[in-house]
């Protein structure tokens, strides 16, 4: 099912009540792969000295920086028009994307008076229970300088105590290994199948032409070795002619195969090292954030 795309605007003003000259203003814009319950309310409750103005006119403002050349100025006009429109001093952009049992956030803070970015974050983690919610509340509140312990706590439940003492079931290397046993194989390995396809189909081909040219240049030169043996056996002027004319075709054809043998022998060798260090580079990487099963405190205080 098509996921629907779910955009809020929020218009926060930090500080005391009615001292807006004193204190920033930022415009907060989330956008959502999926409905997040109670997020508005959430937030409202959490940061109740803000004031949230809702809109939902903006869509697609503003994408990932992955993809952009210089992501500091890659909006500046755009910024600074929100910033005159809304008359605030910054933009506040949160990106909720879910893929199987984990989400990826991301998060990016604007000044709209240059148009610049000034903060960055982006991070992937496991669909923990709130976590969504918990996530935008540490985010938040760590630009608008609000911390509350509980959101830590809630984090830090699902981590392991010591996850440099974690054995890695996959790693780049094990994939670079198996890729230089049998191209495809370490790509196959890290779940990439598309290019594991490629990568052994590739060197298959290769291989198989590698073959093919040894087999004609035996060929040519078996052919050569008779035809040669055969010319210096006869006295009879047009067998000598026959002899000779088939013995130098069979040579050329013999430095030919030799030629394209090793030049696809050299591809093949290319190819085996490049499917190796591809598949080390896709390999699958040590995720920043290990997890364990989760346990919310209520219920472990319960049971």
């Amino acid at each position: 099912m098509k996921k629907s795309l779910i955009i809020s605007v929020w218009l926060l003003i930090i500080g005391k009540a009615y001292s807006l000259d004193l204190e920033p203003t930022i415009l907060v814009l989330n956008q959502f792969d999926r409905q997040v319950p109670k997020v508005d309310s959430t937030l409202i409750s959490n940061f109740s000295k803000s004031f949230f103005e809702f809109e939902s006119t903006l869509n697609q403002l503003f994408g990932e920086l992955d993809q952009v050349d210089n992501p500091a100025a890659w909006r500046m006009e755009l910024v600074k028009e929100l910033g005159i429109k809304h008359n605030v001093n910054f933009i506040l952009f949160n990106r909720i994307k879910h893929e199987e049992k984990r989400f990826f956030m991301e998060g990016q803070l604007y000044n709209t008076r240059s148009g610049g970015l000034i903060h960055h974050r982006k991070i992937d983690l496991a669909n923990y229970v709130g976590g969504q919610i918990n996530e935008l509340n540490l985010w938040v509140g760590n630009v608008f300088n609000h911390k509350n312990r509980e959101w830590d706590d809630n984090r830090e439940s699902i981590l392991f105590k010591n996850p440099e003492e974690f054995e890695h079931q996959k790693t780049p290397m094990g994939a670079a290994m198996r890729s230089l046993i049998v191209p495809g194989w370490g790509q196959a390995y890290s779940g990439k199948k598309t290019s594991a396809k490629i990568w052994a189909g590739t060197e298959s081909s290769l291989s198989l032409a590698i073959l093919i040219s040894f087999l004609n240049f035996d060929k040519a030169a078996t052919g050569y070795l008779t035809n040669l043996e055969n010319y210096n056996n006869t006295d009879n002027e047009k067998e000598v002619e026959l002899y000779r004319a088939q013995a130098e075709s069979d040579w050329d054809d013999h430095v030919k195969f030799n030629n394209l043998m090793i030049a696809f022998a050299g591809a093949t060798g290319t190819g085996w090292i490049a499917n190796s260090i591809h598949a080390w580079i896709v390999g699958p990487k040590p995720l920043k954030n290990i997890y364990q099963k989760w346990d919310p405190p209520s219920s472990a205080e319960s049971g």
